[in-house]
């Protein structure tokens, strides 16, 4: 089978078999004449190498996938927003797509009758068609879970045992002998059923690491949970240390009274910073959200920063004490980060709203924000260096509201950030941790 028409085919769709795995991931305008560059260069070579294909088709073959193969997963580099690691990952997944749907057109080829007058356009049309038909479902169904939008981490763990079974999956086509002759009779059965299998092993490779990021990310939550567990608790005496304070101040006055000047000085001293931190102190009528609010209260005046507050804590008596401080907790720290990049002293408010909507429980937030944001799953993606440690604070709030039926909503508007939480208000329970 040397029909030129139908190795260009066969070409294009291999070029083609990339797009289908990082079609939904985020492309580079800046590289796209390198990405061009780069395709018009395997046409180049693949036209170079087609004028010795009819003198050593073995040799021609093997080298037309092996540059190919380097040239597509480079080519995936330039041209998206992955990793160099991630670019060849997805070209093992493209090549093998592609090899499966070439082998299949051999089998038609090889077996299928002649229905047409002309042969040859047969040919053409049965792997023109095989390939489109192919990439439309691979695009419908694998093409869209495995690149996850370029989301997904690939690690060399995980790209170094993609190609071990892609070279077993390269090297069985072979083994029975010549590629395209093993498939006049029940060998390439076998060679399929092989190769399909293999497949069915890369995948269950991606699902495995998919599964083990995502139990990373759930012991990192569990651990930052439990370090909100231990700073409520931290929160609290300190919250409770300071009415103590408070309430020794008449024992305070009448020491005055009796003083000498300089124990006096001491006495006004202390009082001042005792009506400062009572100051801060926030009454709500819930006891956790008196906490948080003081907490935070606190520190916004001892960096320049006005919080203003009007909160309705009856209302929260059916959330779990530490999953109302990591809601409320991680969404004010966000708030506050945020303002602190702010010199004005007008910018640097954050206005907190929670009160009763219907049969919902409120909590809205909102801040000045500096520029845009990007957004990674409906939440914004971290400014912070890692990534690892960093960005599981929406994350966190959206899992637990979930736990509550609950949802949040972001708004970006007039250079304000605006955090709106739902809670539909249940009877008083502590619901069962994911």
């Amino acid at each position: 089978m040397n029909d030129q028409v139908s190795r260009w085919i066969m070409q294009g769709a291999y070029l083609a078999s990339g797009y289908v795995y990082v079609r939904t991931i985020e492309p580079k305008p800046e590289n796209r004449r390198k990405t061009a560059c780069i395709a018009v260069s395997f046409i180049l070579f693949f036209a170079l190498l087609n004028q010795f294909y009819v003198y050593d088709k073995f040799r021609t073959e093997m080298a037309t996938r092996m540059v190919g193969f380097l040239l597509l997963g480079y080519m995936i580099y330039t041209g998206r927003k992955v990793s160099l690691v991630a670019a060849f990952y997805y070209t093992v997944w493209a090549f093998c797509s592609w090899q499966l749907m070439y082998e299949w057109y051999l089998v038609c080829y090889n077996m299928g009758e002649t229905y047409w007058i002309n042969r040859r356009m047969q040919q053409w049309v049965t792997e023109f068609l095989i390939f489109a038909v192919g990439y439309l479902i691979i695009a419908l169904t694998i093409g869209r879970i495995i690149p996850d939008k370029g989301k997904k981490s690939i690690g060399l763990r995980q790209l170094s045992l993609a190609l071990i079974t892609f070279a077993n999956f390269q090297i069985v086509p072979f083994v029975p002998g010549d590629l395209e002759y093993s498939f006049h009779d029940l060998r390439c059965l076998i060679v399929y059923v092989v190769q399909l299998l293999l497949c069915i092993v890369l995948y269950l490779q991606n699902e495995l690491f998919k599964k083990s990021e995502l139990r990373k990310e759930l012991e990192i939550m569990g651990l930052l949970w439990q370090k909100e567990k231990e700073h409520f608790q931290l929160s609290k005496e300190n919250i409770s240390y300071m009415n103590q304070k408070v309430h020794d101040l008449k024992h305070h006055i009448l020491a005055m009274r009796s003083a000498d000047k300089d124990e006096i000085e001491r006495y006004l001293t202390e009082l001042e910073g005792s009506v400062r931190i009572y100051e801060s102190i926030v009454h709500t009528g819930s006891a956790v959200l008196d906490t948080i609010l003081t907490e935070k209260s606190l520190y916004c005046k001892d960096h320049g920063i006005t919080i203003s507050c009007m909160a309705d804590g009856s209302q929260m008596e059916f959330m779990h004490t530490v999953d109302l401080y990591a809601v409320l907790g991680n969404a004010l720290d966000n708030a506050i980060e945020e303002v602190e990049k702010f010199q004005e002293q007008e910018k640097r408010q954050i206005d907190v709203v929670i009160y009763r909507k219907q049969q919902f429980l409120a909590m809205h937030i909102t801040n000045p924000m500096e520029g845009g944001l990007e957004y990674e799953e409906g939440l914004p993606v971290t400014t912070k260096g890692s990534r690892l440690v960093h960005g599981f604070g929406l994350r966190s709030i959206r899992h637990i509201l979930k736990k509550y039926d609950g949802f949040l909503t972001i708004q970006e508007e007039d250079g304000c950030f605006s955090l709106l939480m739902l809670i539909p208000i249940q009877q008083p329970y502590f619901p069962t941790e994911e």
